[in-house]
C-alpha cells in the first residue's frame, strides 16, 4: 500500500514537473560577449536572467574588448553581444555582416550619447564642495585653448591634457581629428586611455578632488549618472557633414557626435538554430535613461553587482521587459518556482568587504589625493629626465654602450655584438622612440625597487621574525591581479607613468627581496665569525662579506626584478604609460597581428639585452675570489683610522 501511495505522489510530482519545465533550444551554454563598459554587463546579465530562468538554458560570458569579441562573434565562438555601436565600429561589423557571418538583431537603446565633457564645477562651482568656478565662460570646444593651463598634463607642463576615448576604437581615431581640426593639437596632448576602466578611474579621481578634466565619455554609463558632468558645444550634427568628416577625417570639417543606434548582434548559426531565443532578442528594446537609471543602482549600492543591478530592473520594471517575451515565459522570471543556487558557504557568514573598501578609497583619495598627485609628480620628473636623456643619446652611442657594458659582463669577444644587433633590431622595427620610453620607464621602477628590495631583504635575513611576518605579503604582491593595486593607484596619482612604476615596483620587487634574504642566509657563519673575532663590526662585516658573498643571489634578484619589470610594459600602456606595451595592446584592439608581433619582438630583444647583462654579472664573482677580496677589505677597514 505505501509503495503504491509513493509511487503514486512520485508519478504526479514528476509529471508536474515536466509540464513546467522548460527546455532550451540549444543544448549547451549560450556565450555572450562580455564588453568591458557597464552598461553592456547591464545588458547581457539583464538577458541571462531571462534565458536562464524563462527559457531555461545554461549560460556564460566571455570578457574582452570590441575587435576580439566581435571576431568571436563571426567565428561562432561567441553567440551573443548585447552591444553593438554602430558608428564606433564601422569596418569590422560591416565586414562581419557583408560575408553572413553575423545578424543585426535590431537595436537595444537608439540615443547612446557621446562628447567632450567637464565637471559642472569647473564652470558653475559648487558652493557645497567649496569650488570657485575656474572656467565659468567655457562653453565650447573652441573656448578650450583659455583654459588649457587648467587641465595641465604632469608630463608635458605647458599643455593641457585631453583625455581621448580607448586607444583602437573608432571613436579614438575620431577624437584625434576633431582635436587637429579644432586647431587644440598645439594646446594639449592626446592621452589615450588603454581601457575604459582606466579612463572612468581617472574621471572619478579628479571629481572627487574637485580638479579640473577633459574628457571624451559617453552615455548610457555610470559615469554620466553619478557624476555632473557638462557636454562641451561643438559645430552642429548634421548626417551629411558627419559622413562627409566620417570618410575624410584628415581634411573634412568636424561635426558632433551623432546619437548612436546601438544594436544587439548574434552570430548567424546560433540565430537559425535557435529562433526563440532570437525572437526574445529582436524584441529586447531600452533606452538612455532607462539605462543610466539602471546603472545609478550600482552608485547606490556600492556593494552590489551587475547581476544585483539587472535582478533589480526586472523587479522594478516588469512593464518594460514583459513586452520582450511571451506570458509563459515572463511567469517563470523570478517567480516562485525559481529555485537560487544553494551557496556552498554558510550565507549568514558572508562578510562581503567591497562597500567598505570603496568607501575608505573615496574618503581617502578626497582627503589625501593632493599629496599622492604631489608625490607622484616628483616620481614623474625622474622618469622624464631618464626618458630625455636616453631620447636625447644618438642611437649609434646607445648601442656601443650596451656593448662595452655586454663586454665588460661577460668578457667574451662575440657577446658585445650579439647585444648591439638585437638593439639595432628594435631601431630597424622603427620602434626606437617607444624603446627608449619603455627603457625608462623600466630603468625607473628598478631602480626603485633595488633601493627598497636589497635593504628589506638584508632585514629579513638578520631579523627572522620579520621574515616570517613579511612572506605572506611578498606572496600577495606577487599573486594579487595588478589591476587589484593599480585600482588605487589610479585613483591617487591618475593615469601615466607614475602608476605604472607603482605597479611595476610593487609586482617586481618580491623577488629581489626573497633572493638577497636567501643570499645573505646562505653565507657560512664561520666567515663572519672570523671577522668578527678580528674585530669587524656588523655594518663592516655585512658590507665586506655577506653582501659580496650574496652578490650572485643578488643579481639573479636584480634579473629576475628586470624581467618582471618588462612583463609589464602591456598592463602599464593600459593606463597611458606608452612605450613598447601601447603597440601591442594596440595590435590586441584592432587585431593587428603584424603590429603586436613586431612591438612583441622589440621587447623580446631588450629582454633578452638585460638578461644576458645581469646574469653575466651575477656570475662574475665566485666564491674562491670573493672570499679573499672580502677578507682584505674587512682587514684594510680595521686597520685604517676610522675603524
Amino acid at each position: 500500500m505505501y509503495k503504491f501511495l509513493f509511487l503514486t505522489l512520485g508519478l504526479f510530482f514528476g509529471s508536474a514537473g515536466v509540464a513546467t519545465a522548460q527546455t532550451c533550444e540549444i543544448d549547451r551554454p549560450i556565450i555572450f560577449g562580455g564588453l568591458d563598459w557597464d552598461s553592456n554587463t547591464f545588458h547581457t546579465e539583464v538577458a541571462r536572467i531571462i534565458l536562464e530562468e524563462g527559457y531555461g538554458c545554461e549560460t556564460d560570458m566571455i570578457p574582452g574588448s570590441t575587435l576580439p569579441l566581435v571576431t568571436g562573434l563571426g567565428r561562432g565562438d561567441i553567440d551573443v553581444l548585447m552591444e553593438i555601436w554602430r558608428d564606433n565600429l564601422v569596418e569590422p561589423w560591416q565586414a562581419a555582416l557583408a560575408k553572413g557571418d553575423v545578424v543585426d538583431l535590431g537595436i537595444n537603446f537608439p540615443d547612446a550619447v557621446q562628447g567632450w565633457y567637464v565637471p559642472r564645477y569647473l564652470v558653475e562651482g559648487d558652493a557645497a564642495r567649496g569650488i570657485e568656478p575656474l572656467a565659468p565662460t567655457l562653453k565650447s570646444v573652441f573656448d578650450l585653448p583659455r583654459y588649457a593651463s587648467l587641465f595641465r598634463d604632469p608630463e608635458v607642463p605647458d599643455k593641457g591634457r585631453f583625455y581621448n576615448c580607448i586607444l583602437g576604437w573608432q571613436c579614438e581615431l575620431l577624437n584625434s581629428a576633431k582635436l587637429r581640426a579644432y586647431g587644440l593639437e598645439s594646446h594639449f596632448t592626446n592621452f589615450r586611455p588603454g581601457t575604459g576602466a582606466a579612463l572612468s578611474a581617472a574621471i572619478a579621481s579628479a571629481y572627487t578632488r574637485g580638479q579640473p578634466i577633459l574628457s571624451y565619455y559617453w552615455g548610457p554609463t555610470w559615469v554620466l549618472g553619478a557624476y555632473d558632468m557638462v557636454k562641451l558645444e561643438e559645430p552642429p550634427y548634421s548626417a551629411d557633414a558627419w559622413q562627409a568628416f566620417s570618410d575624410n577625417l584628415a581634411s573634412a570639417p568636424p561635426t558632433a557626435f551623432p546619437d548612436v543606434e546601438v544594436a544587439i548582434g548574434a552570430n548567424t548559426v546560433f540565430s537559425e538554430n535557435a529562433p526563440q531565443i532570437t525572437a526574445f532578442l529582436r524584441a529586447y528594446a531600452t533606452n538612455n535613461e532607462l539605462v543610466s537609471t539602471a546603472l545609478a543602482y550600482l552608485q547606490t549600492h556600492p556593494e552590489a553587482s551587475a547581476r544585483d543591478a539587472a535582478r533589480a530592473f526586472l523587479d522594478l520594471r516588469p512593464d518594460v521587459w514583459r513586452q520582450w517575451v511571451p506570458e509563459d515565459v515572463a511567469a517563470r522570471i523570478g517567480g516562485s518556482n525559481v529555485l537560487a543556487a544553494p551557496s556552498a558557504f554558510p550565507e549568514a557568514w558572508h562578510f562581503p568587504i567591497n562597500g567598505v573598501v570603496n568607501t575608505w578609497i573615496t574618503e581617502f583619495v578626497a582627503s589625501y589625493g593632493n599629496y599622492f598627485e604631489a608625490l607622484g609628480n616628483r616620481v614623474l620628473t625622474v622618469i622624464l629626465a631618464v626618458e630625455s636623456g636616453l631620447e636625447a643619446l644618438p642611437w649609434w652611442l646607445v648601442l656601443l654602450l650596451v656593448a662595452l657594458i655586454g663586454y665588460h659582463a661577460t668578457g667574451h669577444v662575440l657577446a658585445p655584438f650579439g647585444f648591439a644587433a638585437a638593439l639595432f633590431l628594435v631601431g630597424v622595427l622603427g620602434l626606437w622612440e617607444l624603446a627608449m620610453q619603455t627603457l625608462a620607464l623600466t630603468f625607473v621602477s628598478v631602480g626603485v625597487a633595488m633601493m627598497l628590495g636589497i635593504p628589506l631583504g638584508v632585514l629579513l635575513a638578520k631579523f627572522p621574525r620579520l621574515r616570517r611576518v613579511s612572506l605572506p605579503a611578498l606572496d600577495a604582491m606577487q599573486t594579487l591581479p595588478s589591476f587589484v593595486y593599480l585600482i588605487p593607484a589610479l585613483m591617487l596619482f591618475g593615469l601615466g607613468k607614475v602608476p605604472a612604476v607603482f605597479a611595476t615596483v610593487i609586482y617586481a620587487t618580491p623577488p629581489l627581496i626573497r633572493l638577497t634574504d636567501l643570499g645573505i642566509r646562505l653565507v657560512a657563519d664561520e666567515f663572519t665569525e672570523v671577522a668578527a673575532d678580528l674585530g669587524a663590526k656588523k655594518w663592516q662585516r655585512l658590507l665586506n662579506i655577506e653582501l659580496p658573498l650574496a652578490l650572485p643571489n643578488v643579481m639573479a634578484g636584480i634579473n629576475q626584478t628586470i624581467m618582471m619589470a618588462l612583463s609589464m610594459v602591456v598592463i602599464a600602456s593600459m593606463i597611458g604609460a606608452r612605450g613598447l606595451g601601447e603597440q601591442v595592446l594596440l595590435g590586441i584592439q584592432r587585431l593587428d597581428v603584424g603590429q603586436g608581433f613586431t612591438a612583441g619582438l622589440a621587447i623580446v630583444a631588450l629582454a633578452v639585452v638585460f638578461d644576458r647583462i645581469t646574469q653575466a654579472y651575477g656570475k662574475r664573482n665566485p666564491k674562491r675570489t670573493s672570499l679573499s677580496r672580502a677578507f682584505r677589505r674587512v682587514l684594510a677597514g680595521l686597520r685604517s683610522p676610522t675603524a
